[in-house]
Formats: structure tokens, sequence, C-alpha cells
């Protein structure tokens, strides 16, 4: 068992264990960086949230480095299938510069992932990281406005409140 993978194991799903010493290391020197990007896909539920969530924590202090993986989040879109996984997998989006193509391609697997997953956390970041996307792309756009209004008639409460935060950020109604 590697070094980043034995820390990032044990526990529950619910708690980072020792992701935040990960974290640090991580930003301090990014080489452990392609081992944690390949434990999103894990075996072990726990190592897989947490190294999403590292990947997540590390971006929002250094947004450039989703950018050495964007290939390979964008070619596994389909495999991401643990909903803790998918909690941070549209905060890593939201870093990166995307050709049209594949903004399109993020975008509809965020869509689906927004309005068939049960987790309203994952319906919170792929809604507001496709809304990012819709506001650089007319074509998502229209495709998006409908799609926020049902979500917002039909949604859960954190659901609907993020429709409204994004409403205003698009200037659209609801």
């Amino acid at each position: 068992m590697s070094g980043i993978r034995q820390k990032l194991s044990g526990g529950t799903r619910t708690s980072i264990g020792s992701a935040d010493q990960v974290i640090k290391t991580i930003l301090k020197s990014p080489s452990g960086l392609p081992e944690v990007y390949d434990l999103f896909l894990d075996d072990d539920p726990v190592v897989a949230m947490r190294a999403s969530y590292v990947a997540m924590r590390v971006a929002e202090q250094s947004p450039e480095s989703v950018t050495p993986f964007a290939k390979e989040l964008i070619g596994n879109l389909g495999r991401y299938t643990q909903q803790e996984v998918r909690w941070h997998i549209p905060q890593l989006f939201s870093h990166l510069e995307l050709t049209k193509a594949q903004r399109k391609k993020v975008y509809e697997t965020l869509m689906d992932w927004a309005e068939t997953d049960k987790s309203k956390i994952v319906g919170y970041y792929c809604f507001q990281t496709a809304a990012d996307f819709a506001e650089l792309d007319e074509a998502l756009l229209q495709d998006f406005i409908p799609r926020i209004r049902k979500a917002n008639k039909t949604g859960a409460k954190s659901i609907q409140n993020r429709c409204k935060k994004i409403a205003k950020q698009l200037d659209i109604e609801l």
C-alpha cells in the first residue's frame, strides 16, 4: 500500500481522516498528485472519497494543479459512480479551461448527475458548475434554463436555494 493511499484509508466516508496532512504535503510538493487522482477509482470508497477531497482542496489553493488531469477526469466521467467522489468532480472542473467540445461533454454528464443522483450535494455542485459552463456557451445556456427551472420547482430545498443563486448569476427568471 502506498504512503498516500495508506494515509487516506480507514474510518468512514464522511470523515477526512489524515487528508489535511496529505493536502499540506501535496501543496509543498505536487509529485503525489497523479497518485491522488488515480485513487478516485480505488476499490475502497473511503480512499476514493478522500482522494477526490484532497484534489479539490489542493485545487482551491492551486487551481492550475487540475490542468494535467483534465483528460483523465473527462475520460473517467462514466466511471465516477460514488456519490462522495461526485461531490468533488464538478468542483475540479470549475478550475479548468476546456474546449467547447470538452465543456459540452462534461456539462451533459454533470446535468445527468444533477438530475439523477440521489445525493443533494452532488446536485448542488453539478448545477453550479453546469451554470458556469452555460454562462460561457449560448447553446448550453439554452439547454440549461428549462432544466434549472424544473429543478427549482421539484428539487430539494438546498437545490432550490442553489437555483435561485444561479438564476441571479445568469440573470434569468425562474
